[in-house]
């Protein structure tokens, strides 16, 4: 099983990294998988081979502005183009699997991009998998705060304005943040305003739609999420109107729950959750 890479030209031009990895012999599904704010696709290889080793053909890329893909680091103008990317990509990825189950599984900004991804395209997709989704982003912010977010969005949405997270918000194992600071593709600097203000506006719009949601689900969070509150995921759970749905929490666990103590449960769930659903 060998990650393969590529090059995928968005609608407006701009150049996106795609890779897949395929299993040995025929993939049970496909699992597309999408990544979070200011991290890669290559941060998530170990997910990515124990699918491929479970039997599942894994397809990922870096968003537009992310990782080897072209754009200003870690600037999204909309969480709605971002994933106008992910259904180009997908196309391709149904047109090369023909009658094969697709599954799609994102993570933090991911899941949000998952999830209004979803709502728009679920009747060509088998199931959805979020992990920390930002249902709630917006909804502890300050209305000042608000208000001076749309006044910057206006003149300077590029400008890195807003710190994000502190040391170990990711997970309790150190060396995950060891990793990400030397890590040259991963984006350590404050949040630009635009970024801020696309992610609460499409958590926004995927609140008033989770009832639209009757694909099975499975979505999953760090009950110790400092970052991301596990109430977003709660919501999603509780709003959406799939017959099969499940919610788990894992206790302790922070803001990335593949990456943390005890990951190994994290993924096998997934997997089992995948192996249930083909």
């Amino acid at each position: 099983m060998t990650l393969v890479t590529s090059t995928l030209r968005a609608a407006d031009g701009a150049q996106l990294h795609v890779a897949h990895q395929l299993p040995q012999g025929a993939p049970k599904a496909v699992v597309l998988l999408v990544h979070g704010y200011a991290e890669h696709s290559g941060r998530y290889q170990h997910v990515i081979d124990a699918l491929s080793g479970a039997g599942y053909a894994v397809y990922t890329l870096d968003h537009r502005s992310h990782g080897r893909s072209e754009g200003v680091r870690a600037y999204v103008e909309s969480i709605h183009q971002v994933a106008a990317d992910l259904y180009l990509y997908f196309q391709g990825i149904k047109a090369a699997h023909p009658g094969v189950k697709c599954f799609v599984y994102g993570h933090s900004m991911g899941a949000l991009i998952s999830l209004v991804f979803a709502i728009e395209h679920q009747r060509e997709i088998d199931g959805l998998i979020t992990s920390g989704a930002p249902v709630l982003a917006d909804a502890n912010v300050a209305p000042a705060m608000v208000t001076l977010g749309k006044i910057l969005h206006r003149i300077a949405p590029k400008l890195a304005l807003l710190p994000f997270g502190d040391e170990g918000v990711l997970s309790r194992d150190p060396q995950v943040d060891i990793a990400v600071n030397a890590d040259p593709l991963h984006y350590t600097g404050s949040m630009r305003v635009g970024t801020g203000m696309a992610i609460n506006t499409a958590a926004q719009w995927a609140r008033d739609r989770l009832e639209e949601l009757r694909l099975p689900l499975l979505a999953f969070h760090g009950a110790a999420d400092a970052l991301v509150t596990p109430k977003g995921s709660e919501m999603l759970h509780a709003r959406a109107r799939s017959a099969d749905k499940t919610l788990t929490l894992y206790p302790d666990m922070r803001h990335e729950p593949h990456n943390e103590i005890g990951k190994e449960q994290v993924i096998a769930d997934v997997i089992a959750w995948l192996n249930r659903h083909v």
